[in-house]
């Protein structure tokens, strides 16, 4: 089984995280972040896949991080 992603979107202003899709592989995760980007634009939040499970709902951005489980 491949790995699973989630894609996130993180406030510019507050550095907070909204999951915005959870559990996909790494090319729909990637399709996810592309469409959010033409979509919702980039002046308030960035998107981004993260590993599943590495962040939860408003929780403060600190970069990409490994899960540890």
């Amino acid at each position: 089984m491949s790995e699973l992603y989630d894609v996130v979107a993180v406030r510019m202003d507050v550095l907070t995280v909204r999951l915005i899709g959870e559990g996909k592989t790494l090319p729909n995760a990637e399709a996810v972040v592309k469409l959010a980007v033409m979509r919702l634009g980039v002046e308030t939040e960035f998107y981004v896949e993260v590993p599943a499970g590495s962040y939860q709902e408003g929780e403060a951005w600190a970069g990409k991080k490994e899960v540890t489980e």
